[in-house]
């Protein structure tokens, strides 16, 4: 929802121009309003609303003045005058100095609905190109994307080289993290469900933000990194702030505090238990393992990292013990969550794979039978690849055990699951970023991936340079 600020120095004007408009039909709301040039121009700097309307002919701070004071300070607000016919010379003059526009008194809301929609457009499209910029800057390493970063830090009234510093808050929902304290910052688009805010550093709000995923919230998950002191630390900032973002899914809405966790084993003395379980090839013992993370997971001693690392180390210890592939890998946070209700049932579906390890091997039917399922699987792979997709969901989709479904994979198309998900996607963002002029992060999110860095690192490895590089290139 984008805010809108009135000024005008008749109250009734302010009051009927909000009573006849349908804002929110538009994605605005009325966040505030001054019936003075000079009181806006003070709550204007202060708030920084993405639109204003304001009268050109005022007492004290006219319209243009104010127009002319907010262009001096760099307010990124847009700007649409209100003037009557007489006024149009100085209408233009206000267009002169920067004013998106002007609307005619007495108002019409056919013509106000219709900068709204010019309004939300541009301000999506300058979203849309921030965020490209400021991601291609913290996936890149050079000293012209450092100076880039710095000046839009800079531009937004943020150093980080400052005493009282920055921190990174990471908010993971389906809308953007509607708090008081996000209105002077820069956010960032991570993904569909994504976002990244930059922000004053403020040990007070920590608690505040991380508390706002509460029940009924449309946020899964907030999470605050520590200080920033240095612009090269803003990547790590995002990323400890996204791994405490998924507390929920580790340790559910609060961590159990009634655990006597001095009885239980540190978290890496644990993780040093699972490599020695599977090194002697243990089921027993990494079962065993897993029991005690379940534990420590809900103390709120381990984080959405070792969730997946415990996935993935599991895996490998079945794989290796039935020289198959019996799952695929998981090389992203929101590919586990998306899985996983909670990480207690990611491990109970690692024990149960643990103990079905050590059963026979089930018939499998006939060449034909399989053939004929794997095509299905394969059809609804390729038609719904840019979906979230996962061996599990495919297993409930097509009620085919999961484990059989990652063989078949080896099998018929000679890799895996993962593997040819992945070079679909990669293919597809290929042909967007030759073809199209879209920014990164949406090519990102339109090839199946919710996470910027994850798309980035999974495009280079497959074709040996970044999305940029691949689109310079071509």
């Amino acid at each position: 929802m984008y805010n809108v600020f009135l000024v005008d120095d008749e109250e009734l004007v302010i009051k009927s121009l909000i009573a006849s408009v349908d804002w929110q039909a538009f994605g605005f709301q009325v966040a505030g309003y001054a019936l003075s040039g000079s009181e806006a121009f003070e709550a204007i700097r202060r708030e920084e609303p993405h639109l204003v309307f304001t009268d050109i002919r005022m007492p004290g701070m006219s319209g243009l003045e104010l127009i002319k004071a907010l262009k001096d300070v760099s307010s990124p607000s847009l700007i649409v005058v209100l003037s009557g016919y007489a006024e149009f010379a100085l209408a233009q003059k206000a267009i002169n100095y920067g004013a998106f526009g002007y609307c005619l008194k007495p108002f019409d809301e056919i013509e106000i609905a219709g900068f709204l929609k010019k309004a939300a457009n541009l301000l999506k499209d300058r979203n849309r190109s921030e965020d490209a910029d400021i991601l291609e800057c913290l996936d890149t390493d050079s000293e012209e994307n450092e100076r880039k970063l710095k000046a839009i830090l800079s531009g937004a009234g943020m150093d980080p080289d400052d005493e009282q510093g920055l921190m990174a808050v990471v908010a993971i929902g389906k809308t953007r993290l509607q708090h008081e304290s996000l209105k002077r910052t820069i956010s960032i688009r991570l993904g569909m469900r994504k976002h990244a805010y930059l922000i004053r550093e403020n040990a007070s709000l920590r608690h505040e933000l991380e508390a706002y995923a509460t029940a009924g919230s449309e946020m899964k998950g907030v999470g605050v990194s520590g200080p920033i002191r240095r612009l090269a630390d803003i990547r790590q900032a995002i990323q400890e702030g996204e791994r405490r973002a998924y507390r929920t899914f580790t340790a559910g809405s609060d961590a159990v505090s009634s655990l006597r966790t001095e009885v239980l084993p540190g978290r890496a003395q644990l993780l040093k238990a699972v490599d020695e379980a599977i090194m002697k090839r243990d089921a027993g013992e990494l079962g065993d393992c897993l029991d005690a993370a379940s534990l420590l997971f809900a103390a709120g001693r381990m984080d959405i990292q070792d969730a997946l690392t415990l996935f993935n180390q599991t895996l490998r210890f079945l794989n290796r013990e039935q020289d198959e592939l019996w799952e695929e890998y998981v090389y992203s946070f929101d590919q586990l969550t998306d899985t996983y209700g909670s990480v207690q049932d990611m491990l109970h579906y690692l024990k149960d794979m643990l103990a079905e390890s050590g059963r026979p091997a089930k018939a499998t039917g006939t060449a034909q039978v399989r053939n004929r399922s794997f095509k299905a699987i394969l059809d609804y792979v390729e038609r719904h690849y840019r979906d979230e997709l996962s061996i599990s969901a495919l297993s409930e989709q097509f009620n085919v055990n999961a484990n059989y479904i990652s063989q078949l994979f080896r099998k018929e198309t000679g890799t895996t699951f993962t593997q040819y998900v992945t070079e679909l996607r990669v293919a597809h963002a290929c042909r967007l970023l030759t073809e199209t002029d879209l920014p990164i992060n949406e090519i990102a999110e339109k090839s199946g991936y919710s996470d910027y860095f994850y798309f980035t690192r999974i495009f280079k490895r497959a074709k040996g340079t970044t999305p940029s590089g691949y689109r310079y290139r071509q």
